[in-house]
This record gives structure tokens, sequence and C-alpha cells, in this order.
């Protein structure tokens, strides 16, 4: 079961981008609440409580604001361009018992066999679409590899560890990973040697003296 925490915000008055960036300065991250047929209501947050919610893996939060408790789904985290500091968030709320479709991580468990004979695993696809109730919302799929193999697949329709209630929207054919064959260096082209000269023979003295004469 995904843990849910409690996440306070304040109602953000100030609007446009050079009072969002003042807040940032203030270690605050603005933010939207919106969904269920309500008007969309600007937010804001601190950037340690949001952190915190991060690092817990919590998709569905609790949002304490103006004294009122809403359920609502994380659903956009914008970072700066080095991926250090929050710059915004949006939740979208949620009744606990609808469904709703959302996309999942999928992470792989284990070291592929394949993998130590010298493959490569890849992975065409690094989450999928998944549906279930707001508070069932997986925080990953796993992807079991430690049976992987050079050559071979694991699809959708393979995976072993889908939490109760939860449907993958993906198609069943869908590759998640895979272990190739690691390709061997082309050997670099000869390099050719350039044509030489000729090499310019003086002429012998007595060749020179009838010349000249």
């Amino acid at each position: 079961m995904p843990e849910f925490v409690t996440l306070e915000v304040q109602p953000r008055t100030g609007l446009g981008t050079r009072a969002a960036r003042r807040l940032r300065r203030q270690g605050i991250v603005p933010g939207n609440i919106y969904g269920h047929k309500q008007e969309p209501q600007a937010i804001q947050v601190s950037a340690d409580a949001m952190r915190g919610v991060l690092h817990k893996g919590a998709r569905v939060v609790d949002l304490k604001i103006a004294g009122k408790v809403e359920k609502a789904l994380l659903s956009e985290v914008q970072w700066d361009t080095f991926s250090q500091h929050l710059i915004h968030v949006d939740f979208m709320r949620v009744d606990p018992n609808e469904r709703v479709r959302v996309k999942v991580p999928v992470h792989t468990r284990g070291t592929a066999p394949g993998v130590l004979a010298g493959g490569i695993l890849e992975m065409p696809h690094h989450e999928v679409t998944v549906e279930c109730l707001a508070v069932d919302i997986p925080g990953e799929i796993v992807v079991k590899v430690g049976d992987l193999q050079i050559g071979q697949f694991v699809h959708v329709k393979e995976l072993t560890d889908i939490p109760p209630g939860v449907t993958i929207l993906d198609a069943p054919d869908t590759v998640l990973v895979h272990i190739v064959q690691a390709r061997a260096e082309a050997a670099p082209a000869p390099v050719e040697a350039a044509p030489s000269e000729p090499e310019l023979i003086g002429r012998k003295p007595k060749e020179e003296a009838e010349a000249a004469g």
C-alpha cells in the first residue's frame, strides 16, 4: 500500500513570473490544484516539505489548505535545468474511490546473467500507464531480470509483480527490457600511406658540363 502524507499548502496570491521567482528565492514552490470540476487554485508550498513528499515516493497526498483537507494526486513536478531546485508543482483533486490513469516508472530488480556474460540491458520503455484506485497508485512497476539471458525479452504480459487492483494499459507485447549482444568495436580502417614523391637525382658533373656547353 502506498504511503500517504499530509502536506500543508497556502493559497498563492502573487501570480506571474516575477512573483514565482520571488517565492523560489524564499524557499517556496509555486503550484496549482485543479480537477473535479472545480476552479483551479494557485497555491504555494515549502520547498523542504515538498522534497520530503518526493523522498517518500508519495503520489497521492492529503492537501491541507485553509483548514480544509482534500486528497490530491501529484501530477507534475518541474525542476530547474540541473534538477537541483523545485520550480513548480501541480496537484489534481481525486476521489479515493475513483479509478485513475497515470504513468508509473518501471524499475528492474536483480542481475541478469546475460549482462554478466557481456550483454547489454536495454529498456525501450521506462514507464507504463496503469489504471487503479487513486489510493492504490504504485510507486513503481518491478521487472525481474535475474534469469534473463542474451537475446531474451520481458514483455508487459510477462510481469509477475503487479500490485492487486492495478491494471497495466500498455499492449501485452510491449517490450520493457531485453538483453542484447554487445557490438564488437569495428577495427580501425587501415591508413593508406601517402604516395611518396619521386626522388630528384641531380645530374652528374659530366652531364652538367655538357648541358652547359
